[in-house]
């Protein structure tokens, strides 16, 4: 019986459509992006059914954009997942749409920025939606809103 069974192919393992969705997370640049197209997804956020990607970009938005900046980092990505997921959407319009944290108090302040496009990147309709430009910390100022 094992005799016949060495010159079958192995079983067909069937897997699930879920599972098969879910990419790892990649490690760095050199995993995924480099000599990639700019238009090629690095990762997925979401906000409810919205997907909002993370393209590879170039030096101006995007993925390497993030690691020209000295951004890119396991804490940073989760950090504009949650902004995305959850946070405050502080601009919308086209071309533009902002997720902000915002943070209590008077006034309020922004811990956390996402800038994306959600149409199309300068005419190019293999990138649309662009998705994520930019994200950082916002360089808070000194001053308080007289209005507080």
């Amino acid at each position: 019986m094992a005799a016949a069974m060495a010159g079958m192919a192995a079983p067909l393992v069937v897997v699930p459509a879920a599972a098969a969705e879910e990419a790892p997370e990649p490690v760095h640049a050199a995993a995924t992006c480099n000599g990639q197209p700019r238009k090629t997804i690095f990762r997925k956020y979401y906000r409810g059914p919205l997907m909002v990607p993370l393209r590879c970009g170039d030096k101006n938005w995007g993925y390497k954009h993030l690691v020209a900046k000295g951004r890119w980092s396991k804490p940073f990505d989760k950090k504009i997942g949650r902004t995305i997921w959850s946070g405050t959407i502080t601009a919308q319009g086209p071309g533009q749409r902002i997720f902000e944290r915002l943070q209590p108090g008077c006034p309020l302040r922004s811990s956390f920025k996402v800038v994306t496009n959600p149409g199309v990147y300068s005419g190019d309709h293999s990138i649309n939606p662009q998705g994520v430009i930019t994200a950082f910390r916002p360089r808070q100022s000194s001053s308080a809103a007289a209005d507080c």
